[in-house]
This record gives C-alpha cells, sequence and structure tokens, in this order.
C-alpha cells in the first residue's frame, strides 16, 4: 500500500508535460531555429541577396500549402530587406510592401484565408520576386550603347585593392593581359573618394574609354559621411562622361550583417546607369581565405599574408570578374584572341 501512495506522490510531484507545454516549447524551438538561420542569412552579400530572401518566400509558401502559421518566414524576410536598406528601386519597394501587408493580414486573420486569397496572394509573390531578382541583376549592367576604341587606354582607379602589395601588382596586372587595349593602374594605398577625385586629370592625361573606379572602403573606415562618398563618387562619374569615357564601378561591402553604407554603389549604378562589378569578387577572396570556412580548409588561399589583400591568386580571380563585365560592355572585340 505505502509503494501505491509513493507512486501517487511520485506521480504528483513529477507530472508529464502537457499538451500546451508541449506546444510552447515546439513555439520557442522554432522561433530558435527560425532566428538562427536569419541570423546566417544577413550574413550574405547583396550579389546573393535575391536567393536568400526566396529561400524565406519558398518556407512561407510551403507552411501556406500545408494550412500552417506561414507570418514567420515573411517577418524574417522582410527584416533582411529592411536590415540590408535596398536601393529605393520600384521592385524593391513593391516586394517590402507586399511582405509587409501580407505579416499584417497573416497576424490579425484568427482562421485560415480562403483559398482564393491564399492563391493570389502567393502568385503575386512570386511574381513581385522574379521582378525584383530581374532588377537586381539589371542594376549591374549598362544600358548605354558603347563602341570599343582599340587606341585608348583603360585607367584603373583605387586604393590598395587595386594598387595590389608587392610582390603582387593588383588585379589590373592580370586583366592587361586579357585586354586588346593598355591597362594602366593608378591604384594608391589607402586613399579615399575624396582623393581618388583629385587625381582626375592624371587619370584624363592617359585619353582612358574607360575607368575603373575601386573606391569608398576607405571612406568609411576613416568615418566619412555616406552622403559625401556618394557625391564624390558621382563627380567622378560626371567627370568621366564629359572627357567621352564611361566607368566602371567596384561594389563594396563594408559589414557582414549590416552595410553602414546601404548598398551605395548599387544605388548609384542604378542612378546613373554604370556598370557594376557585383561584390563577388571580394566575397571570393574572403571565402577562400585560411581566415573563414570554407578557404581555411583548402589550400591556394587568394589573401596575402596580412589577410586583408589578394595575392597573385586573388588578383587573377578579380581581374576575371572585372573581365566580365568588360565584355557585357564591350563585347569580345576587346579581349585577346586567346581570352575570346
Amino acid at each position: 500500500m505505502s509503494d501505491v501512495n509513493c507512486s501517487i506522490q511520485s506521480d504528483e510531484t513529477n507530472p508529464k508535460p502537457t499538451k500546451r507545454q508541449k506546444t510552447s516549447f515546439a513555439g520557442i524551438l522554432k522561433v530558435f531555429c527560425i532566428g538562427s538561420i536569419l541570423a546566417v542569412s544577413l550574413l550574405a552579400f547583396p550579389s546573393v541577396l535575391p536567393f536568400v530572401v526566396a529561400v524565406w518566400i519558398v518556407w512561407h509558401l510551403v507552411l501556406v500549402r500545408y494550412d500552417r502559421p506561414a507570418y514567420l518566414p515573411l517577418v524574417a524576410g522582410l527584416v533582411i530587406l529592411l536590415v540590408k536598406f535596398l536601393p529605393r528601386t520600384p521592385a524593391s519597394i513593391t516586394l517590402s510592401g507586399l511582405m509587409l501587408a501580407m505579416v499584417v493580414i497573416r497576424m490579425r486573420m484568427s482562421m485560415t484565408l480562403p483559398r482564393r486569397v491564399t492563391l493570389c496572394t502567393s502568385l503575386a509573390l512570386i511574381a513581385t520576386w522574379t521582378w525584383f531578382c530581374v532588377e537586381w541583376q539589371v542594376i549591374q549592367n549598362c544600358g548605354r550603347e558603347l563602341t570599343f576604341d582599340p587606341s585608348r587606354s583603360i585607367v584603373c582607379l583605387g586604393d590598395s585593392l587595386t594598387d595590389g602589395m608587392l610582390p603582387d601588382h593588383g588585379f589590373p596586372d592580370p586583366l592587361s593581359k586579357m585586354l586588346e587595349v593598355e591597362v594602366i593602374n593608378l591604384g594608391t594605398s589607402g586613399i579615399a573618394t575624396s582623393q581618388g577625385l583629385g587625381q582626375m586629370q592624371r587619370v584624363f592625361s592617359h585619353d582612358p574609354q574607360l575607368v575603373i573606379v575601386e573606391l569608398g572602403g576607405h571612406d568609411f573606415l576613416q568615418g566619412k559621411s555616406r552622403d559625401q562618398t556618394k557625391a564624390n563618387l558621382l563627380q567622378m562619374i560626371d567627370q568621366c562622361r564629359l572627357q567621352n569615357a564611361e566607368v566602371v564601378l567596384m561594389e563594396i561591402p563594408r559589414g557582414f550583417m549590416f552595410d553602414p553604407f546601404w548598398a551605395l554603389e548599387r544605388e548609384i549604378a542604378y542612378e546613373t546607369d554604370v556598370q557594376l562589378v557585383s561584390d563577388t569578387w571580394l566575397r571570393k577572396i574572403v571565402l577562400m581565405s585560411p581566415y573563414a570556412p570554407p578557404g581555411r580548409w583548402m589550400p591556394n588561399s587568394r589573401l596575402s599574408d596580412d589577410g586583408i589583400h589578394s595575392n597573385a591568386r586573388g588578383s587573377e580571380m578579380i581581374a576575371r570578374h572585372v573581365a566580365r563585365s568588360i565584355r557585357q560592355m564591350y563585347g569580345d572585340s576587346i579581349f585577346q584572341t586567346s581570352y575570346q
């Protein structure tokens, strides 16, 4: 009898988890998982941002398909769009607004939405994301009609990532081996856009048909404002076009989760129709370095020993990315035969 009483007392002191407790635990676990994946998503560079947002949209659509609460993935996707502070283009504004509206609707509705409404909102979300993705890629490409002039040079104006760290001579060196025209390296370590703006007459003394601008990283490091950096870059573009020279702008991320300059180069490319070398050129150097996976476990690092500047392998990779942008502008005629 005492054993039975002990058993009853034991059951009373150690009650089994209720259904509500299990549901609460599952909810906490779900929020934790979404938060963790969101943190990883925020590490994405701008060049892959549409595809990161697509993951959350697909997750949302799967939950909708099985009539499950589906607003949290939309909240996460919206957070990514807001934290990354995208250029205010028609597609990005529309996508953000639509996602916000759907979050509000799904949080306020206590019952499942009619299937027809669900289908319409899902199709609208997919169509808007497709528009956003296409626009994101179009921003990178110059829409101006250009003609290759074999008698005019290409000038590379930038900081130490252009200048190179000896024994490497920066990406202009391998780029010159790919092109039929002279490539001039005017990179100077440590300069910001204001110093670059002061070198424009030196740039024009080489009569360039194209100026590759890799500047703006040191503006952030030196505490310059985004507005001033943007104004300097816009002046460079205006001056180049007055000299009948086109511009290629290299995108420079300045943070991991949050870019304090808010995709500046992409915004300028959208507003001025210049060719943009997406930040993939820098992302691949970082990922293939001994300081981050997967490069930590792979040979042939693309960074020099200081962990900041590219080595010869890294400069070769950067040159290939720049060459793709030049090919987009001028076609194969500007390339040497072996690279066509």
